[in-house]
């Protein structure tokens, strides 16, 4: 199955997207990723999506459509709010605005290794651009090797291990 560009959609997330994040979530290959930490993680997990708009109203949620059949889902939030989070992770305070820290996973298996996470990243950098933002951060675990490939080949530089960093 060759997977064009313009065939990947990112919606944002509603309400009916929940009970397939929470299935994606459930997986054993997004699970020990999304969950290093076990299930305190996944109830987090659960609990930002299902406030989406409420207390992470920074945050922005999708979910990736492949000709309108939910494969994925991504975000994208301004590093400003999440203070404590980004010192801890990338060792620097950020001003509003400024920095980006994007996720991503593909939930459905058929479409692992299609190269949809390199189109994901792009529509995400696409977005945060249009918003005026100038760098973008991402933090895959070392061992999520597709992960690491995929922000590599859109051009992300490795500071040291999971931490991933764009210029834009």
């Amino acid at each position: 199955m060759e997977i064009k560009e313009n065939e990947i959609v990112l919606k944002p997330l509603t309400s009916k997207d929940v009970s397939f994040f929470t299935n994606w979530l459930d997986k054993g290959y997004i699970y020990k990723w999304f969950c290093p930490d076990g299930e305190e993680d996944r109830k987090d997990w659960l609990d930002e999506i299902n406030n989406v708009g409420e207390k992470y109203n920074h945050m922005k949620h999708f979910i990736v459509n492949h000709n309108d059949k939910r494969i994925g889902f991504c975000l994208y939030f301004d590093c400003y709010f999440e203070q404590e989070y980004s010192k801890e992770i990338y060792g620097k305070i950020f001003e509003k605005n400024h920095a980006y820290e994007i996720g991503y996973l593909i939930g459905e298996e058929e479409y692992l290794n299609k190269g949809i996470g390199k189109i994901i990243v792009k529509k995400l950098e696409e977005k945060i651009i249009e918003i005026g933002g100038k760098e973008i951060f991402a933090d895959p675990g070392e061992e999520n090797i597709a992960s690491v490939r995929t922000l590599l080949s859109n051009g992300f530089i490795k500071m040291k291990d999971g931490d991933y960093r764009k210029k834009i």
